[in-house]
């Protein structure tokens, strides 16, 4: 397939665009630096100068292949109105094929019992746009709307994990929102790709979670991250973390836990967080680099 890939320079997308290559597919990465081209290049993509913003750019490369692959994400309060500009721009000119995008498991019903797509909850909030976001792609005409709802993804010593071992080690403390036994799902973003890839190469669309099979607790999860980051754990409110970090830190204060049974259906196993085995344990092996994260970037 030849996929149009936006984000292709980030964490999920650089991930994505090294899985796709290496199953023999071509992808198109869209890079708004001379930075990001090179890492574009580095994964065996080929970059496309340009941003989510420049629709013309984005209208063509969507025209020009078998799919899109959307992942990218900007910063800021206009994300979601810059987003659905982008992706009506890419769905309008494209002919056909399959269009995926990703959203994330705040779409999802809170509940520390894994749930299926379908169970899905009116967000509020500053997501409450994705489920605009979602509805624009299943509702797409003539092409194969795809949504993928990753929840908390880690792996190779980047992506959100690394920003709370960075924010533990600078604030000198890990800290959970009450008694911490808010269950989150996880995924490597190893394993994320090859969900991705999978759903590309199938005939399948709608909603699909992608998560390890076992929710880990809150307090286990920042347990790892104050060993990564060497400092202790501590516990402090709800009220408290909103404070300090605002709307998003409510998030952590949930459960997230998703049923990855559909995605499993087409083949999907992890390997990369099973390996490890899962969040914890890559927090806590020096091989995944997060005991060394000093400044994120994506």
């Amino acid at each position: 397939m030849d996929i149009f890939l936006t984000g292709a320079s980030g964490f999920i997308g650089s991930a994505l665009t090294r899985v796709l290559v290496t199953h023999g597919h071509r992808v198109r990465g869209l890079a708004r630096s001379d930075a990001a081209e090179a890492r574009v290049r580095a994964v065996g993509g080929q970059p496309v100068r340009g941003s989510l913003t420049d629709l013309a750019v984005l209208a063509r490369e969507a025209a020009a292949g078998d799919g899109v692959v959307h992942t990218a994400a900007s910063d800021g309060d206009d994300r979601p109105a810059i987003d659905a500009a982008a992706v009506t721009a890419m769905l309008a000119a494209m002919g056909g094929g399959v269009f995926v995008t990703t959203t994330g498991a705040p779409r999802a019903r809170s509940s520390r019992v894994p749930v299926a797509e379908d169970d899905t909850a009116d967000v509020v909030g500053p997501l409450a746009w994705l489920a605009a976001a979602e509805a624009r792609v299943l509702d797409a005409p003539g092409v194969r709307g795809v949504v993928v709802r990753p929840p908390m993804v880690y792996g190779d010593g980047a992506g959100p994990v690394a920003g709370l071992v960075q924010r533990a080690r600078s604030e000198g403390v890990a800290r959970h929102v009450g008694t911490g036994e808010n269950r989150w799902s996880t995924v490597h973003v190893g394993d994320l790709a090859l969900a991705y890839t999978l759903v590309l190469e199938s005939r399948a669309s709608g909603v699909f979670h992608v998560a390890e099979a076992a929710p880990v607790s809150m307090s286990d999860l920042f347990s790892a991250v104050g060993d990564a980051a060497g400092v202790p754990v501590r516990s402090w409110s709800l009220a408290e973390a909103l404070e300090t970090h605002g709307p998003l830190a409510g998030f952590l204060a949930m459960d997230a836990a998703l049923d990855a049974s559909r995605v499993r259906g087409l083949g999907w196993t992890p390997r990369f967080g099973e390996a490890l085995p899962g969040i914890c344990g890559a927090l806590r092996n020096p091989a995944q680099g997060y005991a060394a994260v000093r400044r994120v970037t994506y």
